[in-house]
């Protein structure tokens, strides 16, 4: 699969509708700079926003993915496997995002623990280390987040929701964070006294 042959056809495509990366975003609920990505074929779009392109612009997903037009779309295996394989790379990413942000979470509890249970509460080296420990969870937490919302705003789409659904899990994010800092900044100040 030529992703620039893809990226550059999306371009194409967009432009014989007349429409600016803004207004394509706007369109999929995605960011222009994802439409960018798209074209430059530094990124794919998801297999659901990808059926809503080939929708959009009256086309076939395969044509999509073959980077072309087609007067006769043949249902041959070698287009049936790019998609096929396009939906593995697709999950193997979701794996991958996932199992991630699960051990840097994992790693910073387990810092975490270690160094308040066997470490000595007075060296401030040792409650800084614990304190990125603690930031580390946080950021994988966060970033789990974001990306879940992500995957979120792809199911929107289909469903035609808002975005402000997530919003709750976005605030609720953030509130963890100040209450986390507002733990670890005081055990500095006091651990450093």
């Amino acid at each position: 699969m030529d992703t620039i042959k893809i990226g550059n056809f999306l371009r194409e495509l967009r432009k014989e509708k007349n429409l600016t990366q803004e207004q394509l975003a706007d369109i999929f609920n995605v960011s222009a700079r994802t439409v960018s990505r798209w074209e430059t074929g530094s990124n794919m779009p998801d297999i659901s926003i990808l059926v809503e392109i080939a929708d959009y612009y009256n086309l076939d997903v395969r044509e999509i993915l073959n980077g072309e037009r087609s007067n006769k779309i043949q249902a041959d295996s070698s287009a049936i496997k790019d998609i096929a394989e396009y939906a593995d790379k697709e999950k193997e990413k979701l794996a991958t995002k996932t199992r991630l942000y699960a051990i840097a979470g994992i790693i910073g509890i387990v810092t975490y623990l270690c160094l308040r249970a066997f470490g000595n509460p007075d060296n401030i080296i040792i409650n800084i280390i614990a304190s990125i420990a603690l930031i580390s969870v946080y950021a994988a937490l966060t970033s789990s987040l974001i990306f879940t919302t992500n995957r979120l705003q792809t199911l929107q789409r289909k469903l035609k929701m808002k975005l402000k659904k997530n919003l709750l899990f976005i605030i609720a994010t953030l509130v963890i964070g100040i209450i986390l800092l507002l733990l670890i900044v005081p055990m500095l100040i006091i651990s450093s006294i």
